[in-house]
Formats: C-alpha cells, structure tokens, sequence
C-alpha cells in the first residue's frame, strides 16, 4: 500500500504515530505505597506510645506491669511491638492494594485487628490505671498505623505515550 495520502492536506505517515495515551480508568489505575508516608505513620506511632508512656510512668509515677505475666511495659517493647505490628500492617496492605478494593479490604482487617488487640490489656489482669494507658496506647498507635498507613497507598498514574500501529 503507498503512502500517498487520499487528501491532499493530509501529510503522508510512516505507518507509525505516537499518540498520548488515554487517562487511566480509576478501576485500571494501580496503588503503591509511598515508603516516606509509610515510614512516617510508623515513626508517629511510636513517637504517640511513647508519649503515653512517658506522661503515665516517669511523670504520673504509674506502674506499667502486667500482673498476669509480671511483665513490665517499657520504652523498648512499646518500640518494638509498634515497629513489629506497623510492618506486618504495611505488608498487607502491601499485598492487598493489588486487588479490587484491596485498600478497603485491608482498612477493615486493620481496624478488626485493633479492636481485637483492645481485649488484650483486660485479659492480662491490668489494674484500671495500667489498663487505661494500655488501651490509650493500642489506640493511638492503631488509628495513626491506620490512617498514616491507608494515606501512604496512593495512586500511581503512568503519563506515558503510546505507539498505534498501522496495517500496510
């Protein structure tokens, strides 16, 4: 087939033009998380516990020890138990933003698994001061990991151009 156009004032083409491609549909559109957001909900949920912490024991004279266990709450397993609770929070979400409504699915496992880890501090035979800080701490740091970790998965827009090719 020649390339000699049917319209005079249409300038012959290569067989190949580069068009921009169409905006993504919001149900094509993919998320990702963006690791600065991530980290800062982590970071803030800790900064948050520690906070409790520090108002109950150092300055409010408070006792953070489990009687069922006699195991004392201090700043390293307040530390950790954040850090380790936001990174399986973060791997989820990680894994379910791939699928259809996988930011909602994850925001409902996350907000069970907050209330779920409410229970723990009553079954541990806290006193109530201990048991309100303890319940004041899951709080805290699971609406911070919740919103600062949902907040994180963000929409990723490719603004590529795409190449149509023509039959010769």
């Amino acid at each position: 087939m020649s390339n000699i156009p049917l319209n005079p004032r249409t300038p012959p083409t290569s067989g190949f033009t580069a068009q921009p491609s169409p905006p993504p549909s919001p149900r094509a559109t993919a998320r990702r998380i963006r690791p600065r957001g991530a980290v800062a909900a982590l970071v803030t949920a800790v900064i948050g516990a520690l906070l409790i912490w520090a108002v109950a024991v150092p300055l409010g004279g408070l006792d953070l020890e489990l009687a069922a266990s006699g195991q004392s709450v201090g700043p390293v397993s307040i530390i950790g138990a954040v850090l380790i609770g936001g990174a399986a929070a973060w791997l989820l979400l990680s894994l379910l933003i791939r699928l259809r409504r996988g930011r909602a699915w994850w925001t409902a496992v996350a907000i069970a698994v907050l209330v779920l880890s409410l229970t723990g501090p009553p079954l541990s035979g806290a006193g109530v001061p201990v048991l309100v800080t303890l319940e004041l701490m899951h709080l805290v740091v699971g609406i911070v990991l919740i919103l600062g970790l949902r907040r994180s998965a963000v929409r990723q827009v490719g603004a590529g151009r795409t190449v149509i090719g023509e039959a010769s």
